[in-house]
């Protein structure tokens, strides 16, 4: 029996993800904890005060009292509070998808494909005999290392998907051979089996 480990490198690129997420959602934890709410306290106060000479002296004061600039500042209190919105809705993303690409990454280990010149089976219990292989498509082998077996068994079909990018390249290959040789034998007694013409 050949067994191909997953390849755990080929899902790094998820926990990448995952870290990036988990950085994102401290940027907007920040903003909308932090930055936006001292920026709308700023603008709240400017605004408190009438759009005129005498106002903007009274809002001049105030910044000094407070050690902020005197400059008016460059968003309303208004558009600040549809910021920090935002920060808690591009937060709530970062967290699901974060949460996805760390199961995505965190699953497959451990996870094998095995076959012989008989069976072939995975990790999570799915089995089948090739003796009931039907076909094999292998358009994306070339390019992406992808194969699908198409199994029926009675009235019931089923497929199994080899992926020597997610598993041992050379051991899948192995596998692929095995499943390729048994379709073979298939084919060649069913023409065995049928009679010929006169």
């Amino acid at each position: 029996m050949i067994r191909a480990d997953v390849e755990l490198t080929f899902f790094r690129r998820f926990l990448w993800i995952a870290i990036a997420c988990v950085i994102g959602t401290g940027w907007c934890l920040l903003d909308a904890l932090v930055t936006y709410p001292r920026k709308l306290e700023i603008s709240q106060v400017y605004e408190s005060f009438p759009q005129t000479t005498a106002g903007t002296e009274q809002w001049e004061e105030e910044a000094q009292k407070r050690g902020w600039l005197a400059e008016a500042p460059e968003k309303s209190a208004h558009e600040l509070e549809a910021l920090i919105l935002n920060q808690y809705i591009l937060m709530a993303g970062c967290v699901v998808v974060g949460f996805v690409m760390f199961l995505k990454w965190y699953l497959p280990r451990g996870s094998w494909i095995e076959g012989d010149e008989e069976t072939i089976r995975d990790s999570h219990g799915k089995e089948h005999l090739l003796a009931q292989l039907v076909g094999i498509d292998k358009r994306r082998w070339e390019q992406k290392g992808i194969a699908v077996l198409h199994f029926r068994d009675k009235d019931r079909t089923s497929k199994f998907i080899l992926d020597d990018f997610k598993y041992n390249r050379e051991n899948m290959g192995k596998i692929l051979s095995f499943a390729e040789a048994k379709l073979q034998t298939i084919i060649e007694g069913t023409q065995t089996d049928q009679p010929q013409n006169s």
